[in-house]
């Protein structure tokens, strides 16, 4: 019987290039968790290298060919530890991770999915979206797929829940690359539903709403609902409706996913904004359907925070609370609107502050 695992020592798995602003953080972050550090380098000229040795970390070079399954399979292959945690450089692990890590293992052989928690901006805004991805594993799993890849193997999957945190979308210098790669997959599988969406969501990062667009009609086309990514097709497709004003677009992806999409948040938080701005652009038309913005965004409410889906934080919670105060501060109820911004200022929502300032003059 294999027993290695009751003795664990932990590889950090790593494929980096040109990550000289965030590596430093990242290894930083490792550090109480990490017996080894395995960093496979595809081509940095910028430090990445030089900083990497700083953390004493083993370093290979590994010529790229377009295939990120490829890289990461062959750092995992440099490893020498039992368990393998595969990070990201613009990713760095909160201090509740090492400890969950250490407990995880000692219950044994299984696939660990870590809370990834990433900022990207909408509208002007700073969010942050949480989402679990299979990254903690015995010596053994393997990935599939030559980009947005995927940890093969038959062991269950078990969400941790400290934080992991991503800036990188922030960034978003390498959604060309990734265009690149996608549609070179899509030619080979072109009713590939999660791999349209993930084009769809490179040419929101390249603010790109109609090609986004274009492909997230593609993906709600050929997707089944079983598929995991399948109510963010739905909510981005709103996104993207709202941005270039293609209501009936909207409209239809709506009469097609609500009563998909019961206990989805973030899925009611976009409804709500769509028929606010459905609305405004053309109150005459669809003055009928006004009820459907408070309806949507108390639903967010009552259903609050999920981990069930990835979903934007604050979607049940003061997202909903903010724009439900919104709605109720242009009907003239503000009694209502204030109690709504109180709740999501404590909650640390910066504009639900402002509108309360706005009150108080």
């Amino acid at each position: 019987m294999d027993v290695s695992f009751l003795k664990p020592n932990l590889s950090v798995a790593m494929i980096v290039r040109n990550e000289a602003r965030c590596l430093a953080r990242c290894l930083e972050s490792i550090r109480p968790l990490a017996d080894e550090i395995v960093v496979a380098d595809t081509g940095s000229n910028d430090g990445t290298v030089e900083i990497a040795r700083k953390f004493s970390a083993k370093i290979s070079r590994f010529d790229w060919v377009d295939d990120f399954s490829a890289a990461r399979n062959f750092s995992l292959e440099q490893t020498t530890g039992n368990w393998i945690l595969v990070l990201d450089a613009d990713e760095y692990a909160g201090n509740g991770l090492a400890g969950e890590i250490r407990e995880f293992i000692k219950n044994g052989p299984a696939i660990g999915r870590l809370r990834i928690v990433s900022e990207f901006r909408r509208n002007g805004h700073t969010l942050r979206s949480q989402s679990y991805v299979a990254r903690l594993f015995p010596r053994g799993a393997r990935f599939h797929g030559r980009i947005h890849e995927q940890v093969v193997s038959p062991l269950p999957r078990i969400n941790l829940q400290a934080e992991v945190s991503h800036d990188g979308y922030l960034i978003g210098q390498k959604s060309d690359r990734n265009v690149k790669l996608l549609l070179a997959e899509l030619a080979r599988e072109p009713e590939n539903a999660y791999l349209t969406y993930q084009l769809a969501i490179e040419y929101t990062s390249l603010d790109q709403p109609g090609n986004a667009l274009r492909y997230l009609q593609k993906a709600l086309s050929t997707m089944k609902w079983t598929d995991s990514f399948a109510p963010n097709v739905v909510v981005d497709l709103l996104y993207a409706a709202m941005a270039l004003k293609q209501f009936d677009l909207g409209l239809e992806a709506i009469a097609k996913s609500e009563n998909q999409l019961p206990d989805f948040p973030d899925f009611y938080l976009a409804r709500g904004l769509f028929y606010m701005n459905l609305i405004r652009s053309n109150a005459a038309k669809f003055i009928k359907d006004l009820p459907k913005i408070e309806q949507s965004f108390q639903r967010c409410l009552t259903l609050g925070e999920t981990d069930k889906y990835k979903s934007v934080l604050g979607s049940g919670t003061f997202l909903a609370d903010y724009n439900l105060g919104i709605f109720y501060n242009v009907f003239g109820n503000a009694a209502a609107a204030r109690a709504c911004f109180e709740r999501a200022a404590a909650q640390g929502y910066g504009p639900a502050a402002e509108m309360l300032e706005r009150f108080k003059k």
